[in-house]
């Protein structure tokens, strides 16, 4: 490799070595993807040309490293090509690999940020000569540089991860609200109109957690929102469950999409049907069979059965997701990895608002209430009612609390529903239909503590919103 500019402080071989361990097992790229500034951090030119084209060939072309597909992708632009020949090709490329270890990737990393920092202090003109010269210098890590030069921080564009400066608040007011005036500040529409006036849409960077009962229905309420994002609007949507297989979220969906009236079908088949092969006529499986073509046309869902659900094991997965576009998150079901300790429902909580935030996507968790909460009415739920930790209220954005009502109480309740602009009537519960009724908790996109109503068919997925739950006079 060339040196560029020999007066800087660098290490080559470290940041050959790095990578070839990304080359080697491309995953690792999702640990580093927001951290790696290759303008700064990559002294050598030809291994920031590597990394570069690294990073477009695993967001756009394959996350899977071979030379014919290397090659391949090089040759698909005239420049590259001739800076990859340039280089030596491949052959660069797989010696890089044969040397790195991937287990040993961290340290590369914090050895080429050392390095880059005490790069950007020499070139804001401070003397890293005596930073160089101590004889601890190779055991230093990029915390341990900063520390050193603590009162010089203040100064350099350059840390770990980028960084962010403070702003004068309101310095562009006028500006904002003409923009707001244009572009009111919604964000996408959700399957339900009342939660879409509540929220003002889903928005990114927006956490949502909405808990259930046991067996009540949480993941097909995930599968009813995750269809309407990611097949009626095209939206890519990524749901990560941990309790549920492939085939038996796909039933869900398939069962969502075959009976509402939003996709233009209302087949009113049902998910036991389709599951066993019992259709009424070759009639009722045509139509079954056309859904499924539809989905196979329309659908823009990942989905990732999670086996392994730690905290850094969802991160890996949302940060790799979101670089194939992914806007929307749906985590089925937010709980403790291997514990039932509270903390640890807080500190995923907090982990994915922060990721929210990260990478500008909303995020939807369903979560577990207690068993007690059976025998609470609707309108006493708090976040008293969650099984593991009510901590976690604080962390989102949006809380809904819900459970199924039961038929023996339906005479208590009445719904408010809309009968036009400003005008409302009431309807009362039928003993022949299935209501659930949820709680708005939490609400930082407007009102809070309306108890919202939906009929429910569970066999067909379908969530009909119908007004507001009040008790009966």
């Amino acid at each position: 490799m060339v040196k560029t500019r020999v007066e800087e402080p660098n290490d080559i071989t470290t940041e050959a070595l790095f990578i070839g361990a990304l080359y080697a097992k491309p995953i690792l790229y999702i640990n580093y993807e927001s951290l790696i500034k290759a303008k700064y951090d990559f002294y050598d030119e030809d291994i920031r040309f590597l990394y570069n084209a690294f990073e477009v060939f695993y967001k756009t072309f394959s996350q899977e490293v071979t030379e014919s597909k290397v090659n391949i992708f090089m040759q698909q632009d005239a420049d590259r090509w001739k800076m990859y020949r340039k280089i030596g090709g491949w052959k660069t490329i797989e010696k890089q690999m044969d040397l790195a270890d991937v287990n040993d990737v961290e340290n590369y990393f914090k050895t080429i940020k050392k390095y880059s920092l005490v790069r950007e202090f020499a070139r804001k003109g401070f003397p890293v000569e005596k930073l160089l010269s101590t004889k601890h210098f190779h055991k230093m890590s990029p915390d341990d540089v900063i520390n050193w030069m603590s009162y010089n921080i203040s100064h350099i564009s350059t840390v770990i991860g980028g960084g962010k400066s403070a702003i004068i608040l309101g310095s562009d007011a006028t500006k904002k609200i003409e923009e707001w005036s244009i572009e009111p500040d919604m964000g996408e529409e959700l399957p339900f109109e009342i939660w879409t006036n509540l929220f003002r849409g889903w928005r990114p960077k927006k956490l949502i957690l909405d808990g259930m009962l046991s067996n009540e229905g949480k993941s097909r309420k995930v599968a009813k929102i995750a269809a309407y994002l990611g097949i009626l609007k095209q939206i890519p949507v990524l749901i990560l469950a941990n309790e549920m297989d492939e085939e038996e979220f796909f039933a869900m969906i398939l069962s969502t999409v075959m009976n509402s009236k939003e996709y233009g079908f209302e087949y009113n088949i049902s998910e036991r049907t389709v599951l066993l092969g019992t259709y009424e006529n070759e009639e009722q499986y045509q139509k079954t069979l056309e859904v499924g073509k539809y989905i196979e046309e329309h659908s823009k869902i990942y989905f990732l059965e999670m086996n392994q659900y730690s905290d850094d094991d969802l991160k890996r997965e949302i940060k790799k997701y979101s670089l194939l576009g992914v806007k929307y998150v749906f985590y089925d079901t937010l709980k403790g990895y291997q514990t039932d300790a509270w903390d640890t429902l807080k500190q995923t909580a907090t982990l994915l608002k922060d990721i929210a935030n990260e990478l500008n996507i909303g995020i939807y968790a369903s979560f577990q209430l207690s068993d007690d909460a059976k025998d609470v009415d609707i309108f006493d739920y708090s976040s008293k009612m969650i099984a593991n930790s009510k901590q976690i209220k604080h962390i989102c954005d949006h809380m809904l609390l819900g459970k199924r009502l039961p038929k023996s109480k339906y005479d208590k309740y009445q719904i408010k529903v809309a009968k036009g602009k400003d005008e409302w009537g009431y309807i009362p519960l039928e003993k022949n239909k299935t209501y659930y009724a949820k709680k708005v908790e939490k609400n930082r996109g407007g009102e809070k503590d309306l108890i919202l109503v939906y009929e429910v068919n569970l066999d067909l997925n379908t969530w009909v919103e119908l007004g507001y739950l009040e008790r009966a006079d």
